[in-house]
C-alpha cells in the first residue's frame, strides 16, 4: 500500500482526536466563548495529537462556516490548511532552525504584517525546545505583545529545556499518552474504511507496542495492511510485526518462575537471534512482570508479590548495564543466574546424600565381597571418654555435613584466589571498557570480607569513578565469570592519596583547569 496511513487518516476535527479530550473540550469551549489564547504551548510525548491539534486550531479561528466549534472542512481556508498551502499558516520545525535568525526572517519580520488570505496569521513552532537562547530571546517580546491578527502554537516532547518566561506567557496543555482501548478503536475505524478484517490480537499486540503513541500505531498497521490480504490474522501479521509478541514473553518469565536457569537463558538468545531487539524485550518483560505485581497485590498476595518485585529489581539493573556492554545480554544472563539460584540446591543434596551413604548394590553392580571374619577382640579396659560407635558415625556424618564445599556450590573466595586471577579479570575489563583499564592498573586488591571485595586506589577521582553504578556492576559482573561467585566491590582510599589530590587541585587552581 503506497499511501501512509497515519497521514490519510490524521484527524480533520476535533471529535476525531483521540485520548486528549481536556484539550479538545477546552479549546472549543474558549472558541465559543470568544476568548482563545494568543500563545498555546503543547507538551507530551511524540506521535499524541500536539502538531495536529495545532492545525485543526489553524483551521477552526480561520474558517468561514464553523459548526458546533468545529471546522467545516469545506471552505477555502479549511481546503488551505488541510493541504499544507496556507500562506498565512507557519509551520516551523526548531530542530533545524535553531537560530536567531531563523526566528526573525520568519516570525518576527513577517507578524507585524495583515495576513495575506486568512483572518488570523497562525504560527506551530514544532521541537521548540531546540530553540537557542537567543532565539528564545527574540521570541519573548513578539509573545509579550503580539498583534491581534497573530496566533502562537508551540510544542515540543521535553518541557523542561523550555525557558520559565516563555511558558509562563502560553496557555499550557499537558497531552496524555492514548489509552489502549483508544488506539484499538481508532484502528477499526481505519479499517472499516480500508474494507480489510484485522484479528482483535493482532490490533492489540500492535497497540502494545505503539506504547499509547498514535502515530506508531498506524505505522505498524499500515505494513500489516501492506501485506495485501483481506483477512489477516497474527500468522500473517507476524512476518511485519515486532517478535517481540505476548507468547514470547510468557515462555521466557515461565522459565524465571520455575528457576530454570539454563532454559531462561537459551530461549533469551534464540531470541535475540530470530531479530528481536534486547532492550525492547526486557521492557515488555518488566512491563508483563508489573501487571502480575500489581494483580498479586490487589488479591493480596504477598509472597507471589515479593518473588516478582525481586525480579523487576534484577531486570530493571541489569536492564542499565545493556548500553554500553560489550556482551549486550551479559547483564541480563547474570540476573537469570541470580534470580534462578535456588534450582542447584537439590543437587547438592544428592551429593551430600551420596557422601553420606554408600550406594545400593543393583543387579548389573555385584555387591562387594564379604569381609573375612575378624579375630575375637580382646577385651580392653573400659574408658569412659571413649564415645561408643554409634557415636563415632554420627561425628563422621556431623563432619562431613558442616563442609561447606559439599552444600555449597558458591566456592569460598580467599583474597590470594582474587589476586592470582585477577589479571584475567583486568583482561575482561579492557576489551569492555575503554578508560576503566587506565585506572584499575593502578588498583590493589586490599582486602577481602565474605563476599565484599575492597580495592584500593591512590586517588579520590578514580574512587568515585569506580564507585559509580554502571562502573561497578560492570566489574561486578566480570568478576563473578572469572570466580564463580557474585562478589559486591567498594573502591576506598589508598594511603597517600589524599595528599595527591590535594596537589592535582593545587594545580588546576593554578592553571584553571578541569578534570575529565
Amino acid at each position: 500500500m503506497s499511501k501512509a496511513i497515519y497521514r490519510t487518516y490524521r484527524p480533520s476535527t476535533f471529535k476525531e482526536v483521540s485520548g486528549q479530550e481536556h484539550v479538545v473540550r477546552t479549546i472549543q469551549n474558549q472558541h465559543a466563548s470568544e476568548s482563545l489564547a494568543h500563545a498555546y504551548l503543547f507538551t507530551g510525548p511524540r506521535g499524541v495529537g500536539k502538531t495536529t491539534t495545532a492545525r485543526l486550531i489553524a483551521k477552526l479561528v480561520n474558517c468561514e462556516k464553523p459548526e458546533g466549534n468545529e471546522p467545516c472542512n469545506s471552505c477555502g481556508p479549511c481546503e488551505q490548511v488541510n493541504a499544507g498551502q496556507a500562506l498565512d499558516v507557519y509551520e516551523i520545525d526548531a530542530a533545524s532552525h535553531t537560530g536567531v535568525d531563523n526566528v526573525r526572517e520568519t516570525i518576527i519580520d513577517s507578524v507585524r504584517f495583515a495576513p495575506n488570505q486568512l483572518k488570523r496569521k497562525v504560527y506551530i513552532i514544532d521541537e521548540v525546545h531546540m530553540l537557542s537562547t537567543s532565539a528564545f530571546n527574540a521570541l519573548l517580546k513578539t509573545l509579550e505583545e503580539p498583534p491581534a491578527h497573530a496566533m502562537f502554537i508551540l510544542a515540543t516532547t521535553e518541557i523542561h529545556k523550555v525557558p520559565e518566561t516563555i511558558i509562563s506567557r502560553c496557555q499550557r496543555f499537558d497531552f496524555k499518552r492514548i489509552p489502549q482501548g483508544e488506539l484499538i478503536e481508532r484502528m477499526e475505524k481505519i479499517l472499516k474504511e480500508e474494507k480489510v478484517k484485522v484479528a482483535t490480537d493482532v490490533l492489540e499486540e500492535i497497540a502494545r507496542h505503539s506504547g499509547g503513541c498514535a502515530r506508531d500505531a498506524e505505522s505498524l498497521l499500515g505494513q500489516v495492511l501492506a501485506l495485501g490480504e483481506k483477512n489477516i490474522g497474527m500468522e500473517e501479521a507476524s512476518l511485519v510485526l515486532p517478535a517481540t509478541q505476548k507468547v514470547l514473553i510468557e515462555e521466557f518469565v515461565s522459565a524465571l518462575t520455575d528457576r530454570e536457569a539454563k532454559k531462561a537463558i537459551e530461549l533469551l538468545n534464540t531470541y535475540l537471534e530470530q531479530g528481536v531487539d534486547l532492550r525492547h524485550f526486557v521492557q515488555d518483560v518488566i512491563r508483563y512482570l508489573r501487571d502480575q505485581l500489581l494483580e498479586d497485590i490487589s488479591a493480596g498476595n504477598v509472597q507471589s508479590a515479593g518473588a516478582l518485585q525481586e525480579t523487576i529489581v534484577a531486570l530493571l539493573e541489569a536492564q542499565r548495564s545493556i548500553r554500553g556492554e560489550h556482551i549486550p545480554q551479559l547483564p541480563i544472563e547474570l540476573a537469570i543466574v541470580r534470580l534462578c539460584g535456588a534450582a542447584v540446591k537439590p543437587v547438592v543434596t544428592q551429593q551430600v546424600k551420596e557422601v553420606v551413604s554408600p550406594p545400593t548394590p543393583t543387579a548389573t553392580t555385584p555387591p562387594p565381597p564379604a569381609p573375612a571374619p575378624a579375630p575375637e577382640p580382646k577385651p580392653e579396659p573400659k574408658d569412659v571418654d571413649k564415645p561408643a560407635p554409634a557415636d563415632f558415625e554420627k561425628q563422621e556424618v556431623a563432619s562431613v555435613r558442616s563442609d561447606e564445599t559439599v552444600f555449597d556450590t558458591v566456592p569460598v573466595i580467599s583474597l590470594d584466589d582474587v589476586k592470582n586471577k585477577w589479571p584475567q579479570v583486568y583482561d575482561q575489563i579492557k576489551s569492555c571498557n575503554a578508560s576503566l583499564p587506565l585506572m584499575m592498573k593502578e588498583c590493589e586488591v586490599s582486602g577481602i570480607d565474605g563476599e565484599r571485595l575492597e580495592l584500593g586506589f591512590e586517588y579520590d577521582l578514580y574512587v568515585q569513578t569506580v564507585n559509580q553504578e554502571k562502573n561497578r556492576t560492570m566489574i561486578e559482573g566480570i568478576l563473578e565469570q572469572v570466580l564463580g561467585k557474585r562478589m559486591k566491590i567498594k573502591a576506598v582510599s589508598s594511603k597517600g592519596g589524599a595528599n595527591q589530590d590535594d596537589t592535582v587541585n593545587t594545580l588546576l587552581q593554578e592553571f584553571g583547569g578541569s578534570v575529565v
